[in-house]
């Protein structure tokens, strides 16, 4: 039986995280994203395999999944997870070469379930809503790795943690970003993370709220070309 977060049992004594991944907390989910970038140069990117800024979708429509390996790995299954033209959450499951059933404003990301050759994807596989890529999966990888999300509608996220990596000696700058649709269309830096070379990671004691139909990703730039990973953790609680 799940607590309210206002009147925690007294018997409720894992970590807040584990009682809520068991859906133990009362209006609460929890999401965390990863994501990497092979090719940040001296510009900011978002930190995504497709590589440059992402471009969110404007009008709610079908994802269309397609391969640069059609011959290899059309017919197999990709599960999208992202939100319909209400902002609410949704999950499908697609067939590549094919088109979703669902229309999608977001789509944060995309795993590859059955493939047809061998256990991964042969080639690059693409989701695309609004005539613009929001979701890759590099060829083996099976899933996409984007730094982004959106906060469904009646509901508010608290970021929790937040990493940046990179292959090389190079100087990183890195931006953690919100834009709030339902107040403009300005991307806000909340964070920001300088290092050479290595990784930083940060966990907030003081989390960043984060109210409904907000998009959050993260950025990098670097004084000469290499691949950047990142990560950000959050809680989503959904209110009446």
């Amino acid at each position: 039986m799940a607590f309210n977060i206002q009147n925690k049992e007294e018997n409720q004594n894992a970590p807040f995280g584990l009682l809520v991944q068991k859906g133990l907390v009362e209006d609460f989910s929890a999401y965390g994203t990863y994501g990497y970038n092979a090719d940040v140069s001296t510009s900011f990117e978002t930190i995504w395999t497709g590589g440059g800024l992402y471009s969110y979708p404007t009008t709610a429509s079908t994802a269309s999944v397609t391969s640069s390996d059609t011959v290899s790995d059309n017919g197999g299954t990709v599960d999208l997870y992202g939100l319909n033209a209400s902002y609410q959450l949704q999950t499908e499951r697609v067939v590549i070469g094919q088109t979703s059933t669902n229309t999608w404003i977001r789509v944060f990301s995309a795993t590859l379930v059955n493939a047809t050759t061998g256990n991964a994807n042969v080639g690059t596989i693409t989701v695309t809503v609004d005539s613009k890529s929001v979701a890759v999966i590099p060829a083996t990888y099976g899933k996409s790795l984007a730094c982004i999300y959106t906060v469904p509608a009646n509901c508010r996220a608290f970021i929790m943690t937040a990493g940046i990596g990179v292959s090389k000696q190079k100087e990183i700058e890195s931006k953690l970003m919100i834009r709030r649709l339902t107040d403009g269309n300005a991307f806000n830096t909340i964070g920001y993370q300088t290092l050479f070379g290595g990784n930083a990671y940060q966990e907030f004691t003081v989390p960043f709220l984060v109210d409904q139909k907000t998009d959050i990703e993260i950025r990098a730039k670097a004084d000469a070309t290499t691949s950047v990973s990142a990560t950000f953790s959050l809680y989503v609680e959904e209110y009446h």
